[in-house]
């Protein structure tokens, strides 16, 4: 018998298993209670809570969830997760802890009935491959920590019927393409960050540094009347003289 197909969604947190031991536990639950806020407004409650297969991976989850779940799981359902994180945040913060989540949503031929093997098709592994891909992991990795708190991957077969289709509330352009590729897996998909950021350069003051102080010259470099003068090698100023591959710049 063929299985029916199904919404699949899977997810996990950045950078778990750098939080305390003590901790994972807690921070297991905020994800699920993360989730199940995102599903309570997504209009997905019952889906959630009637899902034959839901999993715990550790440091997230997996599910198999109807067909018809699959709109709202695109939009609004990461805004909502993203919400429910960012509210989160202040207090984990305040206790040295993070937790922003990547998620993966696919659509396949799943049997979830089974009691044994309900769940296991080769779309679960896809969503996995998905869930590890590279451009996901930078969505995060590459924002601002304290901005953006979710990234969702969409594959393609999701973004040409539902996105595409006009079955969602996102206009295609807010998806950007991207290129999953682990291991033999190799597939087109597409980012969905609900608020982007960027993380900042390493160009802010030093916490150490006094009022005023500037920061210091590069290595190897001189100040001569509030000219900088650096390069390779030695550098000599002697009057109007100067020796030595230099660079200079006005302080």
């Amino acid at each position: 018998m063929v299985p029916p197909f199904r919404a699949l969604l899977t997810l996990d947190a950045e950078g778990y298993s750098r939080n305390p031991d003590a901790e994972l536990p807690g921070l297991h639950t905020r994800i699920r209670d993360a989730v199940e806020f995102a599903c309570e407004r997504s209009g997905l409650r019952d889906e959630w809570q009637g899902a034959r297969v839901r999993q715990s991976t550790g440091d997230g989850l997996f599910a198999v969830l109807p067909l018809d779940a699959m709109a709202a799981l695109i939009y609004p359902f990461p805004d909502h997760l993203q919400h429910a994180l960012a509210e989160y945040a202040p207090e984990l913060r305040a206790r040295g802890l993070s937790l922003r989540l990547r998620t993966a949503v696919h659509v396949g031929l799943v049997d979830d009935e089974d009691p044994i093997t309900g769940g296991l098709s080769a779309a679960t592994n896809d969503i996995h491959r998905l869930l590890d891909c590279e451009p996901l992991r930078a969505a995060l990795r590459d924002s601002d920590p304290d901005v953006t708190f979710a990234a969702m991957i969409i594959s393609t077969e999701v973004f040409e019927q539902f996105v595409r289709g006009g079955h969602t509330g996102l206009p295609p352009s807010r998806f950007v393409p991207a290129r999953a590729q682990v291991k033999q897996f190799d597939r087109a998909a597409y980012l969905y960050v609900p608020v982007p950021s960027r993380r900042a350069h390493d160009d802010t003051p030093r916490p150490d540094a006094l009022p005023g102080e500037r920061s210091p010259s590069p290595v190897g470099g001189i100040s001569v009347s509030h000219v900088s003068v650096t390069g390779s090698g030695t550098q000599n100023v002697i009057g109007a003289q100067v020796s030595g591959d230099i660079r200079q710049q006005r302080s």
